[in-house]
């Protein structure tokens, strides 16, 4: 066999097993995001997958433990049907019942969703504080005397 030859089945065998490791990574990284009622129409469909759920805290739900740095609480869509979620980690400052949240993590087989992350979602509107300019104002005259 010419090297030419040779060079172009070893390129193209090393191109495939690239290709290969690259596709299987990807899979392994991508995580889907869901929505509680998804979840709870097929509980068993998302055990020990690492999944997205997007939803609000559950009024009246939320328990937060600073000695273990652990937080428990219930997400839902449609304030009837809920998933218990516990998160190990310092709560969000921007975290309260009925904030719009998005957990990533695993639901074991006891329903419990586990979560690794927690993002709070909050609202686009940024206003600023009316009396912001009284104060403003005062400040500039207290360094003027």
């Amino acid at each position: 066999m010419k090297t030419r030859t040779k060079f172009v089945i070893g390129g193209a065998a090393i191109l495939a097993v690239l290709t290969l490791l690259s596709v299987q990574g990807l899979q392994e990284m991508t995580v889907f995001f869901y929505t509680p009622q998804e979840v709870l129409a097929q509980p068993r469909d998302f055990e020990e997958k690492t999944i997205r759920i997007g939803a609000l805290v559950m009024p009246g739900s939320v328990d937060w433990d600073a000695q273990d740095i652990q937080l428990a609480f219930r997400i839902t869509e449609d304030s009837t049907h809920s998933i218990p979620v516990v998160y190990k980690g310092v709560k969000p400052d921007m975290f309260r019942e009925g904030q719009g949240v998005v957990v990533e993590g695993r639901i074991r087989s006891d329903g419990v969703f586990h979560a690794d992350q927690l993002l709070v979602k909050h609202s686009e509107d940024y206003k600023l504080d009316p009396n912001h300019q009284k104060q403003k104002e005062d400040y500039y005259k207290s360094l003027a005397q």
